[in-house]
């Protein structure tokens, strides 16, 4: 992770109505997926609806952003083939099932020119076929693994996350080539990002992101909370991983 320096029954079954980004039962807020509702706190903080909504996050997920880069160790924690294999395919468990979700709300379009799949899966996916692997042999996250998303603007909290990790891809790739030479091949595509300018496209998610803080203020909590999963649900799905290579 390389981010600019960085988871009630009743007795009764309620009519369902559908609010912009989200699904709730009639006559009950919706409920937040860390298990508290998310409307408790939105009561403060309309001072820091001031602070652009990147800053916000930034500050406010450092320490799990810290956590992440220091679990992971990249680029030192691949050093051979065996290893870019592996974690090509550990991230793809966790990333399609994760951007499957993110993709299922509606609001990407509002943002601009932002494809609601941010498209890792399917580069890790072309990754793992130069190496001759058929991506849809291998395990995905069960559900519980994944952040549970109920809102667009969670969705975009998750996306920071993903947007954000993808940043430091290209360094992390320089090293990699250096390491690997040939055996790298053509699996270049996951850490070697979209075609597209990559400061130039961080920097339009962001000004998007603090348009949407702007307009939807009673909505940062949700964003924030978004981020924290996705944050969570990284450290808790790479932590076993690591220490069994670590072994």
């Amino acid at each position: 992770m390389n981010m600019p320096p960085t988871t009630q029954p009743q007795d009764r079954t309620h009519p369902l109505r559908r609010t912009r980004g989200k699904v709730e039962a009639a006559g009950e807020p919706a409920m937040c997926p860390l298990g508290r509702n998310l409307d408790t706190g939105r009561r403060s903080d309309l001072s820091e609806a001031s602070l652009p909504l990147a800053q916000d996050l930034r500050q406010k997920t450092a320490a799990l952003h810290e956590r992440v880069e220091v679990l992971l160790g990249l680029p030192d924690s691949i050093a051979d083939r065996t290893d870019y294999v592996a974690w090509l395919g550990h991230y793809l468990a966790l990333y399609q099932p994760l951007e499957s979700r993110m993709a299922a709300f509606d609001g990407w379009t509002d943002l601009g020119r932002f494809d609601p799949d941010p498209g890792h899966s399917r580069r890790l996916i072309r990754d793992l076929d130069a190496f001759g692997l058929d991506a849809r042999t291998l395990d995905r996250a069960r559900a519980a693994g994944c952040p549970a998303l109920t809102s667009f603007a969670q969705a975009l909290g998750a996306r920071y996350v993903l947007e954000g990790s993808a940043l430091g891809g290209k360094v992390i790739l320089r090293h990699l080539r250096a390491r690997l030479g040939d055996e790298i091949g053509a699996a270049t595509a996951f850490f070697g990002g979209p075609s597209h300018a990559e400061a130039t496209h961080w920097r339009t998610f962001k000004a998007a992101l603090d348009r949407f803080g702007m307009e939807h203020p009673h909505e940062r909590a949700d964003v924030l909370a978004g981020a924290t999963a996705t944050f969570t649900a990284l450290i808790e799905w790479f932590t076993p991983f690591m220490a069994e290579r670590r072994a």
